[in-house]
């Protein structure tokens, strides 16, 4: 993972590990109290040498207690200053295996953070980045991960209100929580902790929805393990900002709970607006940095350079675009945007997100040839996550590689020009380098528009004649031209009688003076009438 850019702070390992078990993470310290820097953890790839990262964290994926030695003293030579490993040993075992990794730790000189073998890789790197870049935003000692004054937020709301409380954004993270105690919570909670982010279930798409719609509480009933909850969407006027949701456990809370949440919420607003100031500017600029590289300007090269996005080619854009959904707002477009920007940009390094008339563009580096399987199954799980998560269903196209920033423009159109020509009853995916010859005949056919003089006089005549008369001579004479001028495979494909197709044929030389011995004529006749046939297919 990229380093975080920041000033050279560091903190102790020691005070990482506080932060958490402040959290509910279970996690154990041996070995010596490092030095950290503030940069993002590195995951072990055994495939690859390790990279030095002087005060870095590495994340041990795939070593257990038992079999740390060698990763431990690779880890200290590569200059890290901890390594964290996922608990396996059985209990009976596990103060041998403890004694062990400390002392295989301090002779290594390199500190071990030991955690709860149920949490996965990706909520251990979650928590990890969070805590890392809370402390190097804050510039001093780490404290509770999240923004500042909300985890007290969130504990005032649930003396209020009566329940736990979490305070999340609009891509459903949980920014704070409460933690109060004698407040019971269900699983969902203690996973979207845990992750700090909400997690992926059927209903949240309604849930979510029914909250930012009303103006006030919403009441969620309780359903099997998960307890009920009271819901508010928090706004500043009209814009919306994120929610709080407490958890009622016997759908019971009293009424002026309601009431109180409200005005709690309004109070979080300002919380939100002052927390995401630093990182909106930031994220404006960036955002229109890059449109102005997926648009190609003259200046491209000089834009990448300021975004520095550490990028290299050869470059692809993959375009992400959501069916028309019924009663979809802004709020439903900026959540699909955060989403799949949040999926790309974490399942893919060297992933750039920007959204521009209601589609989504990554912008991608080192895009091989052998990456489009990869990147066929990245696109299935976004579209995945946010059919669950918000209830959209979303296309995607992948542009083709092009080897300079200045092209990428090109890929983004050859993604768009994909978008329209993808097959509405598949999987939803489609990469350009597959429809090269559809594409090339589309660019044709934009072409000629421009240039009607180059069309074959007869196709334009077919077609003017066909849309005056209701017939259907023009895609006749096309299906007859793509079957190679076989009358069975024609009749077959059009569903008629061989009969009725040599009348129809017929037909065409008396009308048009088709004469198909031409190999030119034909040709362009086939052009004409296939760039028709393009330009008139309907996108659903």
């Amino acid at each position: 993972m990229e380093s975080i850019d920041h000033s050279p702070a560091a903190r102790s390992v020691r005070d990482l590990a506080a932060v958490l078990d402040s959290s509910g993470l279970a996690v154990d310290h041996v070995g010596p109290d490092r030095v950290l820097t503030l940069s993002s953890p590195v995951i072990l790839d055994p495939l690859e040498s390790l990279r030095a990262s002087p005060g870095g964290l590495l994340l041990g994926v795939g070593v257990t207690e038992v079999e740390a030695a060698s990763t431990l003293r690779g880890a200290a030579e590569a200059g890290y200053a901890a390594v964290v490993l996922k608990r396996m040993a059985r209990p009976a075992a596990e103060p041998d295996v403890t004694r062990r990794l400390s002392a295989e730790a301090e002779s290594a000189g390199v500190a071990v953070l030991v955690v709860e073998g149920e949490l996965s890789w990706r909520q251990l790197d979650t928590l990890l980045e969070s805590a890392l870049g809370a402390v190097a935003e804050a510039g001093g000692a780490p404290a509770a991960l999240g923004a500042g004054d909300l985890f007290a937020l969130a504990n005032a709301i649930a003396a209020m209100v009566g329940g736990a409380t979490t305070i999340e954004n609009l891509q459903e993270e949980v920014l704070a929580y409460s933690t109060l105690p004698d407040q019971p919570i269900d699983p969902d909670r203690q996973q979207g902790i845990l992750g700090r982010q909400v997690p992926h279930l059927p209903e949240n798409a309604a849930q979510y929805a029914s909250v930012f719609r009303a103006r006030g509480a919403v009441r969620i009933p309780g359903s099997g393990d998960a307890m009920g909850r009271l819901a508010v969407a928090v706004r500043a006027g009209n814009e919306p900002l994120g929610s709080v949701w407490v958890v009622d456990p016997g759908d019971d809370l009293p009424d002026d709970a309601a009431a109180a949440l409200e005005r709690a919420a309004d109070i979080a607003a300002l919380h939100l607006l002052r927390a995401r100031s630093g990182r909106d500017l930031a994220r404006l600029r960036r955002s229109e940095g890059l449109r102005r590289l997926i648009h190609g300007d003259d200046d491209a090269p000089l834009v990448a350079r300021h975004l520095n996005l550490g990028l290299r080619p050869p470059f692809a854009v993959l375009a992400f675009e959501a069916d028309p959904t019924p009663g979809a707002d802004a709020v439903t477009l900026t959540r699909l945007t955060d989403l799949v920007s949040t999926l790309a940009e974490s399942q893919r390094r060297g992933t750039w997100c920007v959204e521009e008339d209601g589609v989504v563009y990554a912008v991608l580096g080192e895009v091989g040839a052998k990456e489009q399987a990869a990147l066929r199954t990245l696109s299935l799980r976004v579209m995945d996550r946010t059919s669950g998560a918000l209830g959209v269903t979303l296309r995607a196209a992948l542009g083709t590689s092009v080897e300079s920033v200045t092209a990428i423009a090109t890929s983004r159109h050859a993604a768009e020009q994909a978008l329209l020509l993808l097959d509405p009853d598949g999987e939803g995916f489609v990469a350009a380098s597959d429809l090269h010859s559809r594409l090339a005949l589309l660019e044709l056919g934009a072409f000629l528009q421009t240039k009607e003089q180059l069309f074959s006089p007869v196709a334009l005549e077919m077609v003017r004649h066909d849309d005056g008369h209701g017939s259907e001579y023009a895609r006749t004479l096309l299906t007859y031209l793509e079957a190679g001028r076989d009358s069975a495979l024609t009749a077959a494909e059009l569903s008629l009688h061989q009969n009725t197709l040599r009348y129809r044929l017929k037909r065409i030389q008396e009308l048009f003076g088709v004469d198909l011995r031409h190999a030119d004529d034909g040709l362009m006749l086939w052009i004409s009438l296939r760039v028709v046939q393009l330009s008139r297919t309907p996108v659903d």
